[in-house]
């Protein structure tokens, strides 16, 4: 299993080194979310007796802890009248369930109104499911975490979610939690107490190294202890693995909390505008659109400075922003490098009279980055380190009509500035 072996070599470094993450600073309120109830990995507990032994034993934990949970319901895993009377367990226990889709599509790979449909259908079984116990549907959550690759994508969920009255609660503690389940199962049937006791110290390791990381970084983001929500699975490992995470958690400065409590923080209200093929951590998608934001002002900012450069006829500090090795193309031909871009426009540019002032307005900016994978196996976003700029100039002259034309300029980040390594100009 290649998530053992990696969390094996992420940790033992710094055991090697005798180090030791901190007690986390303040109270951190945590809310506990499983998903994919009534029970996950189907195939791997098909009869009735060991999907309620496992339903039983998860909820113990969770009694032990005094822990009130949302449970997402995937209908699809509820089969039959044996697994909507698991989902009574739940409730009965005081844990509220919450809407997970009928059949756990992903959303980028699905055509949007019928991801919609499958989402109204899990939507409308599961509030009359609770409506016959005297309760109601308020929670969502995306499968896999996943809100859309596209701006439309986005928004057509959005609109849906808020027509129907149900909020998405975000994950901040994302963990890979499911990936022990199938080989716990097979060490388990096989009587292989060796490899359980292993798969548990790693399952451990793995979950822990994630709360700490994860609530480090939205502590990070606000500048204060945040609210954690974590992400587990209704499974086999977790029944035996949950009460020593949640102890450990306790110790380490957590502090289980309810849903009501954990979202009304005002962190957890922010709703970025994360755009991706992959989902994740909450903290994850507001660091990364706020990266992308501060990448569009400094670009912003690069190509206001390199106008008013112009505009003063200081050639040498308007081409200071491209790379050394620059490629510069136009009508006229192609300029490789910044002094040859720089000889270029000063040729055809002799004097203020000729250079006249120069203006950009942006007609679209595209940052370019993508996914990646933690060592953990989580999908994060990756820094933002190039875009992609269309912009419309502007040339004014005294005694002359304004030139104006469009540029397709690609440029890279570079530590904390930017450079301009391709311009098309027309």
């Amino acid at each position: 299993m290649k998530l053992l072996a990696v969390v094996a070599l992420s940790i033992s470094p710094a055991m090697a080194a005798g180090q030791e993450f901190p007690l986390l600073s303040g109270a951190h309120p945590v809310l506990v979310t499983v998903d994919d109830l009534p029970i996950t990995a189907g195939r791997l507990h098909p009869d009735d007796a060991g999907r309620e032994k496992v339903t039983r034993d998860l909820l113990a934990v969770l009694r032990k802890h005094d822990i009130k949970a949302i449970g997402f319901v995937t209908w699809r895993n509820v089969r039959d009248a044996a697994g909507e009377r698991l989902l009574d367990l739940w409730l009965n226990d005081g844990h509220e369930l919450g809407n997970h889709s009928y059949t756990h599509p992903d959303y980028p790979r699905t055509e949007t109104e019928a991801y919609v449909a499958d989402m109204e259908k899990a939507r409308a079984t599961l509030a009359a499911f609770l409506e016959a116990r005297g309760r109601r549907l308020r929670f969502f959550r995306f499968p896999f975490l996943r809100e859309g690759d596209t701006a439309a994508k986005l928004a057509r969920m959005r609109e849906w979610l808020k027509a129907t009255g149900q909020r998405s609660v975000p994950v901040t503690i994302d963990t890979q939690d499911w990936s022990f389940e199938e080989p716990w199962v097979t060490a388990q049937r096989a009587g292989d107490a060796g490899r359980m006791t292993r798969l548990g110290e790693d399952f451990q390791h793995a979950l822990r190294l994630q709360a700490l990381l994860y609530t480090s970084e939205g502590d990070a983001l606000f500048e204060r202890p945040t609210p954690q929500i974590i992400l587990l699975h209704a499974n086999a490992v977790g029944a035996t693995q949950w009460d020593a995470l949640f102890t450990w958690m306790k110790g380490r400065g957590f502090r289980f909390a309810t849903a009501d409590e954990v979202l009304a923080d005002p962190a957890l209200a922010e709703a970025p505008a994360f755009l991706g093929r992959y989902g994740g951590s909450q903290w994850d998608r507001i660091r990364h659109v706020r990266r992308q934001d501060k990448a569009r002002e400094q670009i912003a900012a690069l190509l206001k400075q390199q106008a008013a450069d112009w505009s003063r006829g200081d050639l040498a500090a308007f081409t200071s922003v491209y790379d050394e090795n620059a490629v510069f193309i136009s009508t006229s031909g192609i300029t490789r490098g910044r002094a040859a871009l720089l000889e270029r426009y000063r040729t055809r540019y002799p004097d203020g009279a000729a250079m006249g002032t120069l203006d950009f307005e942006v007609v679209e900016l595209k940052d370019l980055w993508g996914p990646e994978v933690t060592p953990l196996g989580d999908a994060t976003p990756g820094a933002v380190h190039g875009a992609s700029v269309v912009a419309r100039w502007t040339l004014r002259r005294e005694g002359a009509a304004p030139t104006s034309g469009r540029t397709l300029m690609v440029l890279q980040r570079a530590g904390s500035t930017w450079r301009i390594v391709h311009d098309a100009s027309m």
